[in-house]
């Protein structure tokens, strides 16, 4: 099976007031700027002695008891938040982080609690999370299966499997440094980016080739909705700069997975082709709108995105069958049918990857998001004659998803 191939990545002038002036009086921090230069200070405190616990071994009850002061601490820093305190606690961060080493894991994981309890924002959340996705994974590529490798196990698998998650470092990295308060990213990424992060976690030392395959494309679909969500941010929309800005980062983030695209199409294209070949046809048309770039690129292809997901599993699950498996699946009745009365999307996915509970899990999440986020974009109002970069990136990241969300239903060898 074709993979995606992911490049491992990457003296002041002394002014005196004039004769017969009074000197200007020197700027004063308000109370409120006051308190939250305060709470950030105390706050960078806690990180030293977060760290330092750390250091003496697992979580200690100290360390939870740690997140709940900073809880007590600045519980109203969202009514107090300024964008300069949001930059300064991202600085602390990173500090800490050249100190304490991405490698310890049990950091990572304090600071992503620390993250949520300080300012409760998706985008420095998925940052950290991100940080402890690319921990686990370079245990995994340093582990037994490439180390003693299978045969399977090849260079270019390895650096794909690497620089996935390297690339959802960077970019949430940097959305992190730029968000100050304004909620680039939402629960339509952090949701899928931490279900990554619990599936990835719970692999062990030794994956097996079906457990690594699914963490390629997952980490990969999951990249496509970390773009698409910041491309869809209100943020982002009402600002044309930063719009271009943000679609220059997702180019980075996509066009490595996308120089090998085309052979791994090749086999979802084979494969397809037996459950329903309309699919194929919505995803090609799908491209061909990023290509000719008309007037609502982004609406259009998240369209032909989500009817090939649909025709898939309709296809593949038919209602008889899912209804005959559905009383001994376990899955609760209220997950059966939507409200209309049909069978759900995610007991299809369910149906198709049964006997792969975490793994259906994933798919489900990703391709929850993936429906979200094609409807949010569908929503958005069509006063705009072209199709801008940020546009023509969004249906860029839409389309990938999808792919990959069939290429785990359909194409990973189950073994």
């Amino acid at each position: 099976m074709a993979v995606y191939v992911a490049g491992a990545d990457d003296g002041e002038e002394d002014e005196t007031p004039a004769a017969g002036k009074e000197a200007e009086s020197k700027p004063v921090l308000s109370d409120v700027a006051a308190q939250t230069v305060a709470k950030v200070t105390d706050t960078s405190r806690i990180y030293g002695d977060l760290y330092r616990t750390l250091q003496l071994g697992p979580l200690l009850p100290a360390v939870q008891s740690d997140l709940l002061r900073v809880g007590k601490i600045i519980a109203d820093m969202q009514k107090t938040m300024i964008p300069s305190s949001v930059t300064a606690y991202v600085a602390g961060l990173r500090s800490m982080d050249q100190l304490a080493g991405r490698q310890h894991l049990q950091y990572l994981q304090a600071t992503t609690a620390l993250s949520d309890a300080v300012v409760g924002s998706r985008t420095l959340s998925a940052w950290r999370m991100s940080l402890q996705i690319e921990n686990v994974m370079g245990e995994i590529v340093r582990g037994p299966a490439f180390t003693m490798p299978m045969p399977w196990a090849s260079e270019s698998f390895r650096k794909a499997l690497g620089g996935t998650v390297h690339r959802q470092v960077y970019m949430t990295d940097w959305l992190a440094q730029i968000d100050t308060g304004r909620g680039l990213l939402s629960e339509a990424s952090s949701r899928p980016l931490s279900e990554y992060r619990e599936y990835v976690g719970g692999l062990g030392h030794s994956p097996t080739r079906f457990e690594l395959d699914s963490s390629l494309h997952s980490g990969l679909g999951v990249n496509g909705l970390l773009g698409a969500d910041a491309l869809s941010s209100p943020a982002v929309l009402d600002d044309v700069e930063l719009e271009v800005e943000v679609a220059d980062r997702v180019e980075d983030l996509l066009t490595p997975q996308q120089a090998g695209r085309l052979d791994a199409f090749e086999d979802l294209r084979r494969v397809m082709t037996g459950v329903d070949a309309k699919v194929v046809e919505m995803l090609e048309g799908g491209w061909h709108v990023v290509r000719e770039a008309p007037p609502a690129a982004a609406e259009m292809a998240a369209q032909c995105a989500v009817e090939a997901i649909d025709r898939a599993i309709r296809a593949a699950a038919p209602d008889s069958e899912v209804e005959q498996w559905l009383p001994s699946s376990g899955r609760p009745k209220k997950e059966w049918h939507s409200e209309s009365g049909r069978l759900t999307r995610s007991v299809r996915i369910r149906y198709i990857m049964r006997g792969y509970k975490d793994e259906a899990k994933m798919t489900c999440t990703v391709a929850d998001n993936l429906i979200a986020l094609q409807m949010q974009t569908t929503s958005r109002a069509q006063a705009i004659k072209h199709a801008s970069a940020g546009d023509l990136q969004l249906a860029r990241c839409l389309l990938s998803t999808a792919e990959h969300i069939l290429t785990m239903l359909f194409v990973v060898e189950r073994h």
